[in-house]
Formats: C-alpha cells, structure tokens, sequence
C-alpha cells in the first residue's frame, strides 16, 4: 500500500517539476531577413491637425516615401469619409462634416518616377469659405502608386494606396460633448495576451482625441506595463478602442487600471483583479488534486484495515 502511496507521490512531484519547467521557459521569437518588397510606399505624417477661420488659405504637406526596391509612379486626390455606425471608416460617404473636400486644392496631381528611398513632398491648399460652418470639418488624400496616363492623368494600374487624414476644428460656435460609452476588462484570460476594450462617442459638433490608457501592476504594486491608444473622436460618431499587453506572461494575478481621457479631462477609471491562467494548468491542478485525494482515500482506508487486521475483525 505505501508502494502504491509513493508511485503516486512520485507521479504528483514529475508533474508539479514539468509543470514549473512550462512556465519557466522563455517565450521568444526568431527575427527573419524579410525581403524589401519592389513597390512600397510609405507616408509621413499619416495625419495632421488644424483649427481653421472662415476666408482662410491654409497651406499643407505630407510626404510620400518609396521604401521599395522599384521605382513607380503615383497621383493624389481628395475624398470625404464618414464613420459608420459600427464605428469603422467609410470612405465614400459625404455629409455635413466632410465638405472640405470641396476646399481642397493640389499643386500637382501627378508624380513620376520616384526613385527607392527618394521623399516627395506634396502640398496641398485649403481655401476656407467666407460662410463656411463652425465645427469639425475632415477628409482623407490618398496617394495611389501605379501607371497613369500622362495626359489624362487617369489610372491605368493601381498598385497600392495609402491615406493621409486631415482633420480640422473651425471658428464659430464649437460644442464640445463627448462620453465613455463602454470600457470592457474581462477579469480572466485562459490565455494571453491582457487585452482592454472601449467605445467613446462624439456627440458634439467638433473632433476631439480621446486615449485609452491601462496601467497593469502585481498585486505588490510593482509596474508591469503601461500602454495606451489615441483615436481621433470625429462630430456624431464613435471610436473603439483596444490596448493590449503583448508580453503577457502565460500564468500571473495582476491589477489593471483603466483610464480613458479627452477634453483635457478624465472621463473614466477602474482598478480590476485580473488572472491569467490556462486551461491546461488548470486541467494538470485538477489532475493532481484527483491523484491526491485518491492517495487520501488509500490512506484512510489502510489506516482502517490495519485497525480490522489488530482487532481481529471485532
């Protein structure tokens, strides 16, 4: 019987040692040599800010990058875009907060020949109307890479397209309302990474950036991470929010705060226990304490035999 005790006391220990070998191995990732890929264009910056007056000229730029290994051609132009219900960019409707594409004008719409590595630098003009409404007025520029007609100007093979965002407040009688209208932090993962969600909504007339902010820490209050996200929060919309820690341990407590601010101000904080632990440490402690209690059971029940066996079965 006690032969049988230590073959399941033996049995509990390798699993309690390879348990703690699992969660003591590194998680580490191999960098590979990636190719740089022939057309690759890159923008800077991918957004500006601007606060504007009725009857103003503004004058703007951004910078298109060949970070490819070819040469190519590209040409710009202005579209509005709306923020749909669920929240999400859509870049062919027009409304009351996007008809400054109408002011939107170009030096030049076309460019050829840029070289890997070469920056060019596009300029465009905002031409402000005398009448124009107070509020938040934005639009995209895209930059389309391929070949165009050198007359026309029209595309004949579109390769990529990428997007600058322009966002401006105008003068005028400006409502600046905005809430936090969910914040989710679940309070277990089975596995990593920590993620926190949100959803800010704009119910005024002007854009405003709203930042999620988690602040992660031990139950000791040692700093483990801190990470945030900034969303540009446009007139009568929505904006979600995701921060992730992305070194996650696989097992651990910890306490996360979540902060969301805008209008200089916070809007909303909450201090939350949250555990990571997966499934199968959770399966192996179930096993163990099955092992376990069946070694109690034996224990018990030899205990009572060895009394039977003295007594004579009285």
């Amino acid at each position: 019987m006690f032969g049988r005790l230590g073959k399941i006391g033996a049995i509990v220990g390798l699993m309690v040692i390879g348990l703690v070998a699992v969660l003591a191995l590194p998680q580490t990732t191999q960098a590979e040599d990636v190719p740089k890929p022939a057309n690759s264009m890159t923008l800077s910056p991918a957004k500006d800010y601007a606060d504007l007056e009725p009857g103003q000229r503004f004058d703007g730029s951004f910078k298109i990058i060949n970070s490819g290994s070819e040469p190519f051609d590209f040409r710009v132009y202005v579209k509005p875009f709306a923020v749909g219900a669920d929240c999400v960019d859509q870049y062919e409707e027009s409304g009351d907060f996007n008809i400054m594409t109408r002011w939107i004008n170009f030096d030049q719409n076309n460019y050829y020949d840029i070289q890997p590595d070469q920056t060019q630098v596009v300029t465009f003009h905002v031409d402000v109307p005398k009448d124009a409404p107070a509020g938040g007025q934005y639009v995209v520029i895209f930059a389309e890479s391929g070949n165009f007609d050198t007359q026309a100007g029209a595309a004949i093979g579109v390769e990529r397209r990428i997007g600058y965002k322009f966002f401006a407040n105008l003068g005028g009688e400006n409502i600046e309302s905005g809430k936090v209208e969910s914040l989710k932090q679940k309070t277990w993962f089975w596995e990593p990474p920590i993620i926190a969600t949100g959803k800010i909504r704009n119910s005024g007339n002007t854009y405003f950036v709203g930042e999620h902010r988690i602040e992660i820490t031990t139950l000791g209050g040692k700093e483990k991470y801190t990470g945030s996200q900034e969303v540009d929060v446009l007139p009568d919309t929505c904006r979600r929010t995701e921060v992730t820690w992305e070194g996650t341990p696989s097992f651990g407590i910890f306490w996360v705060t979540n902060t969301v601010e805008f209008f200089g101000q916070e809007q909303f904080n909450s201090k939350k226990l949250v555990i990571v632990l997966p499934i199968y440490i959770v399966v192996i402690f179930s096993i163990m304490a099955i092992l376990l209690i069946w070694a109690l059971v034996l224990k018990i029940k030899g205990r009572h035999q060895a009394a039977f066996n003295t007594t004579g079965g009285r």
